[in-house]
């Protein structure tokens, strides 16, 4: 299979070539060439996943003394035994994307006849990190600002055909941008904390990543920036859905999925639900009180979909409007991810910072959400569902 590197050249000169042909025009021949443009993003897809494949075998063969400096904090701090501290100006970068490695515990062994006094101010972060809607969907790399052509809702007029004109689906591609915007995340320490390695780990992953790792993903649903990032749930043409008094959850994403079928033709393979929403469904039973959805948790499945957890589907209180729980049915290749300037840190000073003491750390990175196929994504702005506080 070709790299992902030539797939994705491969599809942009197909986005190029249906262009021309529509301009021209040629729409048979620009339907065709809208097929390749399917099957390329399919082998994407499918290369993206064998390379991750590989790496989690990597991972998990790796040995004990990786495992020390396998967190993402370690990455960018190197190995321990030769760390010397940080101070104004350092950079470091990790390509962390949205997967962030398990979080390795650092020992806690203390020897000898004296015990000695040691306060650990290490950070204490999640067995796992959360995913979120933005690790299901496609990543890739760009240099600016994309400019493409935002695929139609499917319309077939494929019929049988004997003489005259041959049957025609007037479909028609939309010119659409996805522009840059960097998404950044700074916290102060005091410069002792820059001698600390273990300290210094704790905080760059489990703190300081992890609140870009959480932020980027809001921006992939709800982003509003005309000029930067315009999220999945802001963009014009993505299906909506009113749930039907009387039907359940259950009843509503099978709804939801049937949508998006007809629509694009491709089968969705996501639901993404808040926490709230997932826990009212997993405590939904029959009247002889059998759970319902058993099978309803981060990474189970509902309605046949992959069930994917994002705190961004709550819908916030506003304006004395109680929040609401949502729902987003999806095929993930409907969208991408294109970083510009990857995750990166630096340590520098701000404001009085020399004098007090203390450095800024600081994380960003620089990326844009294109949405290819918006009838990929079907979104229900209420469930109905009144989460527990």
């Amino acid at each position: 299979m070709p790299g992902i590197a030539t797939l994705q050249d491969s599809l942009r000169e197909y986005e190029g070539q249906v262009a021309a042909l529509v301009a021209s025009g040629d729409n048979d021949a620009a339907r065709e060439m809208s097929g390749r443009i399917a099957l390329t993003r399919e082998l994407i897809m499918d290369a993206a996943a064998e390379v991750e494949a590989e790496n989690r075998a990597l991972r998990e063969a790796g040995s004990a003394a990786r495992a020390e400096s396998a967190t993402i904090g370690a990455q960018l701090l190197g190995d321990i035994a030769a760390f010397a501290g940080i101070s104004n100006g350092w950079q470091g970068r990790a390509p962390i994307g949205n997967s962030m490695p398990s979080l390795a515990r650092p020992a806690n062994a203390v020897s000898g006849l004296t015990t000695p006094q040691i306060y650990r101010y290490d950070i204490g972060g999640p067995v796992a990190p959360p995913t979120g809607f933005l690790a299901t969907i496609p990543k890739g790399a760009t240099e600016g600002d994309e400019h493409f052509y935002r695929a139609p809702v499917l319309t077939n007029n494929a019929a049988g055909w004997t003489s005259g004109n041959k049957p025609e689906s007037a479909l028609q591609w939309t010119p659409a941008v996805a522009n840059l915007e960097t998404i950044a995340h700074w916290m102060p320490i005091k410069r002792q904390t820059a001698n600390r390695y273990k300290l210094l780990e704790s905080i760059v992953t489990n703190s300081l990543l992890l609140g870009l790792d959480l932020r980027c993903n809001e921006y992939a649903l709800r982003g509003s920036n005309s000029s930067g990032i315009v999220g999945v749930l802001n963009t014009t043409g993505i299906l909506e859905h009113n749930k039907a008094s009387g039907k359940n959850i259950k009843d509503t994403l099978a709804a939801m999925k049937r949508k998006v079928r007809v629509a694009t033709g491709i089968a969705p393979t996501h639901v993404c639900l808040s926490p709230y929403a997932i826990e009212e469904l997993s405590e939904e039973k029959d009247s002889t009180g059998r759970y319902l959805f058993p099978e309803i948790a981060n990474g189970g499945t509902i309605a046949g979909l992959t069930v994917v957890e994002d705190v961004n589907m709550t819908v916030a209180a506003h304006d004395s409007v109680q929040a609401k729980e949502s729902a987003l049915v999806y095929y993930p290749a409907g969208a991408s991810f294109d970083v510009a300037d990857p995750e990166e840190v630096i340590v520098g000073l701000k404001d009085s910072q020399l004098i007090q003491n203390e450095y800024t750390i600081l994380a960003e990175t620089t990326a844009c959400l294109r949405v290819d196929m918006p009838a990929c994504f079907c979104h229900c702005a209420d469930l109905g569902i009144a989460a527990e506080a």
